[in-house]
């Protein structure tokens, strides 16, 4: 009797095809990468949306946080290439500080737009404080002091901008927003325009040191003699980085070349650099040491020959006002070689500006 023959093998697994209507084929979870464990340092996988997750090297707990883009925008340039032309030779005639030859021999020879990048800063400060202020009340031998109870209350905004990179070569440390239309950030419309520059600076350094500057300004405790209560907080941080447009002008005296940055969306000067006025800085200097010793001298006379219990403070004042126009007269007369203005220009913390606030104090304590 013969055997049956063997049955034939199976045919092969026919090959993938697409996937049937209305079923989705199976997709690998996203995952990102490039991040490290804080305490070994070794390579993290995570799934976004994830909050919490255990280090698969050294077993970890790990929070996982996170920040959001932040806004990207740009205001339109206004002002044409001529505008910013007149705006320079304008200052060239403004004031005495500057070298009065730079309307005659002084020459543009080139300008070019560029947008660079700002940090604008918004929040609200609100608080309050409780303690005792000291007022002094009359004069003379009437004169007495008295520490008040009192509350004082905060509720301010801040709107503030800056540079979002090293601005050394254009001289401008904040711009303008008032008023002005922004838009969102497009890259490629403005390069058809001007050069436009990417920010270097840290975002979240920034906003560090914005919201503690601001802090301190908005603090309701300042002033008091004596706080027993202090309470402040900022709501609505935003943070955002702004395009600005700036004309960049160059031009030669003297076989020297300056340059000046005027804001292309109102036709402001932004920034200008300039020779000084040798004359200007000699006078300054010279009135301000005689107008100091003058006021110093003719004070500290009336002081002495004065029985007013005033005397004393009505001295420091005094000197801290002679002190105040001796600090601007040198500094007049030391940098006035070269001179810087414009509305984009920082505002720093001088010897003069320390003076006039002593000055300042010392009078209204009278």
């Amino acid at each position: 009797m013969s055997e049956p023959l063997p049955l034939p093998p199976p045919p092969p697994p026919p090959p993938p095809g697409p996937a049937a209507p209305g079923v989705a084929p199976p997709l690998k979870a996203a995952q990102v990468t490039g991040l490290s464990c804080p305490s070994c340092g070794g390579t993290l996988a995570v799934e976004p949306g994830l909050r919490a997750m255990v280090c698969s090297f050294c077993n970890t707990p790990l929070l996982i946080t996170g920040e959001l883009g932040i806004r990207r925008l740009a205001v339109e340039a206004e002002i044409p290439q001529d505008r910013a032309f007149s705006a320079t030779r304008s200052w060239w005639t403004r004031g005495w500080n500057k070298d009065p030859r730079l309307k005659t021999e002084a020459t543009t020879a080139e300008a070019f737009l560029c947008f660079l990048p700002f940090f604008r800063v918004e929040a609200d400060a609100v608080g309050y404080a409780f303690g005792t202020e000291r007022r002094t009340r009359g004069s003379g031998k009437n004169r007495r002091t008295e520490y008040v109870p009192v509350e004082r209350r905060v509720e301010r905004h801040l709107d503030t901008t800056f540079p979002a990179l090293n601005v050394a070569e254009w001289g401008v440390g904040r711009v303008n927003l008032t008023g002005d239309r922004l838009l969102p950030f497009d890259r490629e419309r403005l390069e058809r325009q001007g050069m436009v520059f990417s920010p270097t600076a840290s975002e979240r350094e920034v906003r560090r040191n914005c919201l503690a500057e601001f802090e301190q300004q908005a603090d309701p405790s300042a002033g008091l003699h004596e706080v027993h209560f202090r309470y402040l907080a900022t709501l609505r941080e935003r943070l955002s980085v702004i395009y600005y447009p700036l004309w960049v002008v160059r031009y030669r005296f003297r076989e020297r070349s300056y340059q000046t940055v005027v804001d292309a969306e109102d036709g402001t000067l932004a920034y200008g650099k300039a020779p000084g006025n040798d004359l200007y800085r000699a006078v300054t200097g010279v009135a301000s040491l005689a107008a100091a010793c003058f006021l110093f001298t003719t004070v500290l006379q009336w002081g002495f020959v004065g029985n007013s219990d005033d005397s004393f403070e009505l001295v420091l004042g005094a000197g801290a006002a002679a002190l105040g126009l001796l600090a601007w007269g040198w500094r007049q007369f030391r940098h006035g070689g070269v001179v810087e203005e414009g509305t984009g220009v920082a505002r720093g913390k001088g010897t003069g500006g320390l003076a006039g606030r002593l000055a300042k104090s010392f009078m209204e304590r009278r």
